[in-house]
């Protein structure tokens, strides 16, 4: 609902600018509408997952178990930031997490085989919440 008034204020705005000839109005709209807190959310535990992931695929279990943390915290974010989101978005933040902690427990176990499968689950459950976050 917000962004066709805002792609109309643009218009607007642009037109304006043409029909006075006035460039710098028109460079001043805005490109892009501004990351919601659930993308972003979803966006740094994945980056923190990655960083898991890459800490496991050379047997760095601490340090992935480091990264299972932050990835949890912004899960855990995640969570109040995607109220309002579609369903899937939820369903998928709390695969994410569940995953996660699972990962985490491997890696307090030293099992980074298993961690990583779980981490690789965590992956796919953020690019489908990405994918149908707004």
């Amino acid at each position: 609902m917000f962004r066709p008034r805002l792609a109309a204020a643009v218009t607007v705005t642009m037109a304006a600018g043409a029909v006075l000839g006035v460039a710098p109005l028109a460079a001043a709209a805005p490109a892009a509408a501004a990351v919601s807190a659930c993308v972003s959310d979803l966006q740094a535990a994945q980056s923190s997952n990655n960083a898991a992931i890459a800490a496991d695929q050379v047997n760095d279990t601490a340090g992935a178990r480091t990264h299972n943390v932050v990835t949890a915290t912004y899960l855990v974010a995640a969570i109040g930031d995607c109220h309002g989101q579609p369903p899937v978005v939820g369903a998928n933040v709390l695969t994410a997490s569940a995953t996660n902690a699972t990962a985490l427990v491997h890696n307090l176990l030293g099992a980074a085989g298993a961690a990583l499968a779980s981490e690789q689950a965590t992956a796919s459950a953020l690019s489908q919440a990405l994918a149908n976050a707004s």
